[in-house]
């Protein structure tokens, strides 16, 4: 009987956890649909079919569901840097693939209308932990771009400058990037990123 009722709790908890993802990329959609950054619960609960009220289930209120989309979209991207960077391969290679994933998650995942979203909305805590995983990628970026230095695949250039250039690029595309569009959001990672690499060259 322990062992049953053990599996239906992590079943429980699965359904949970999915059901959470879920309206996370709910709510990110209707972020990119809306563009002007503002979340509306109401909108968020009939995009998932959802009644407004069981939101508050899985997430206490709205800053708390703007948090963790910001905290997926980030992982994501933060995900295929720990993938790439290690790699042997040149720093150009790494750097042109991770800011490949990376676009693709802003423009072409669930998650990327997050960015949308404005941070200051978020509480101290909040704000802390995410800002904290997106210096993990902005460091990530910078040691690619230094490792391309170092080994003369890019010309010597303001490391800090360069990676705020890049990032700051990518995270803008959703103010602009209409899903669906007529440029394939592959062709548009590829464009960027030999626009980015170029410069560094």
């Amino acid at each position: 009987m322990a062992s049953k009722l053990k599996s239906v709790g992590r079943t429980t908890g699965k359904r949970a956890e999915e059901r959470r993802d879920e309206i996370v990329r709910g709510a990110a959609a209707v972020l990119r649909r809306g563009r002007d950054g503002t979340l509306r619960m109401a909108e968020v609960a009939e995009h998932v079919g959802l009644v407004k009220g069981n939101l508050y289930y899985y997430f206490k209120d709205r800053q708390e569901l703007i948090f963790h989309c910001h905290v997926r979209c980030t992982e994501m991207s933060l995900a295929a840097l720990e993938e790439i960077a290690p790699r042997r391969a040149s720093a150009e290679e790494r750097l042109r693939e991770f800011l490949r994933r990376h676009i693709e998650v802003i423009i072409a995942s669930d998650y990327g209308g997050a960015l949308l979203a404005d941070i200051g909305e978020l509480t101290p805590v909040q704000r802390r932990r995410y800002v904290a995983l997106r210096d993990r990628v902005e460091s990530g970026v910078r040691r690619l771009i230094e490792d391309g230095i170092a080994k003369k695949e890019f010309r010597p250039t303001n490391v800090p400058l360069a990676g705020f250039a890049i990032l700051g690029s990518v995270n803008w595309m959703p103010k602009w990037h209409r899903p669906g569009g007529a440029v394939p959001p592959d062709e548009i990672a590829d464009g960027f990123v030999d626009f980015f690499i170029r410069g560094l060259k």
